[in-house]
């Protein structure tokens, strides 16, 4: 089943997640020195790795 986001999650839930993961990524990068380069790469090797789990799930999802 599609996933059809609702309008609290349009006007505030994603908005203020997507808020929280660039505050996360920012003390990250100011923290560790890393550069945008390398979290962007972290970022794409978490996210393969939560598609192949996410795979094995049944039932469950946005699908």
């Amino acid at each position: 089943m599609p996933y059809h986001p609702s309008k609290e999650h349009l006007d505030n839930q994603i908005p203020n997640a997507f808020k929280t993961i660039n505050g996360v990524l920012k003390d990250l990068r100011a923290s560790t020195g890393a550069d945008e380069r390398y979290i962007s790469m972290m970022l794409d090797a978490m996210a393969r790795d939560w598609e192949q789990k996410s795979a094995s799930r049944d039932g469950f999802g946005f699908r």
